[in-house]
């Protein structure tokens, strides 16, 4: 067993197309055999929630550097989280912005 950290940011530091992208992947996935939701993004590991989505930080760790599939803002957000060895980022849609990340 191991013991990890979540790293939760606002939606709205995500750009605005990337943003309606993965939120169209959530609403296009289907249920796989145990009925989990299969959300399919080249390059990322995505998990639907009410309010937003996790986003898991191993593409950081993984990659040699950030995938054509990943804006620099959404990348910068990962590398940070990873920095702080946060296993996964929520991107909430309530959760109040972040004054030192752009808004979009």
């Amino acid at each position: 067993m191991r013991r990890t950290s979540l790293l939760v940011c606002s939606t709205l530091h995500i750009p605005q197309e990337e943003r309606m992208a993965i939120d169209r992947l959530i609403l296009a996935a289907t249920r796989d055999a145990d009925g989990r939701l299969a959300v399919c993004h080249p390059d990322l590991l995505i998990e639907s929630f009410q309010f937003g989505f996790f986003v898991h930080t191993g593409v950081c760790a993984d990659a040699a550097g950030r995938p054509d599939s990943v804006s620099p803002e959404f990348w910068a957000i990962m590398r940070a989280a990873t920095s702080t060895g946060a296993s996964w980022v929520l991107f909430d849609r309530d959760e109040p912005l972040a004054s030192h990340l752009p808004v979009f």
